[in-house]
């Protein structure tokens, strides 16, 4: 898998926000083949290892959270608008 890059920290604050409602979120991401999924879960917990962080869903999916694209319809930092056109 490619090294991983820190996400913006405002970014991580929506993250942790979504976590803190436990409610069911449209998320948006690339796996590590490079496959652009869309899931609608629950994000259970945020959590670091070994210098990666990662989204953990109700699914049981993990996320690094350098692939997620969007959530609820709030881009990553690194996709602007203009990704979704």
């Amino acid at each position: 898998m490619n090294p991983y890059n820190p996400i913006n920290c405002d970014y991580h604050s929506v993250l942790e926000h979504f976590a803190t409602l436990g409610s069911f979120c449209r998320i948006q991401y690339y796996t590590a083949i490079n496959e652009f999924i869309t899931v609608q879960a629950v994000i259970k917990d945020l959590y670091t290892k070994e210098n990666e962080e990662f989204m953990e869903l109700s699914t049981g999916a993990v996320i690094r959270l350098d692939k997620i694209v969007r959530v609820n319809d709030k881009p990553a930092p690194q996709y602007g608008d203009d990704y979704f056109k």
